[in-house]
């Protein structure tokens, strides 16, 4: 009996919909793909290791507030902010995962439709320029394959 592999995507948007503001010109979907057969537990233990050590039990770090000094980061110093963004960046760039990430820039689109339209598109080119990695999980099948 083989293993079988497990791909794990997780999707992240930031932005909203809506017409353009100043304060949010673009909006973003980032993808995150990860090979369950690559155990990350002992990364994880170690990011809840580092918050729990810096004053943040069970906590999961959001970059949102934590760039804007919102809610919980409201009286914290900037460089326990920088800290916590470290602390997540070492993480993140030790784990063996895929990612990228589109933008649309919301003062291009007229509405959410073209909006809507331009983030298919994109996504659909990240896709499609993976064949590869796709191709290398045993339970892929290409577009043009499908029946």
């Amino acid at each position: 009996m083989t293993s079988q592999k497990i791909l794990s995507c997780f999707i992240d948007e930031s932005g909203d919909f809506g017409p353009y503001n100043s304060h949010s010109p673009y909006y973003y979907v980032t993808m995150v793909l990860h090979n369950q057969n690559d155990d990350i537990s002992d990364k994880i233990l170690g990011l809840e290791n580092r918050t729990f050590n810096l004053g943040y039990p069970n906590h999961a770090i959001h970059t949102g507030p934590l760039i804007r000094r919102e809610g919980i980061y409201l009286n914290d110093f900037i460089e326990a902010r920088k800290h916590l963004f470290h602390i997540l960046y070492y993480f993140t760039i030790h784990l063996p995962i895929k990612y990228f990430t589109v933008r649309v820039k919301k003062s291009e689109c007229a509405d959410d439709i073209v909006q809507t339209a331009k983030l298919s598109k994109l996504i659909s080119q990240e896709l499609y320029s993976r064949n590869e990695f796709w191709i290398s999980h045993p339970h892929f099948t290409p577009p043009e394959a499908k029946s």
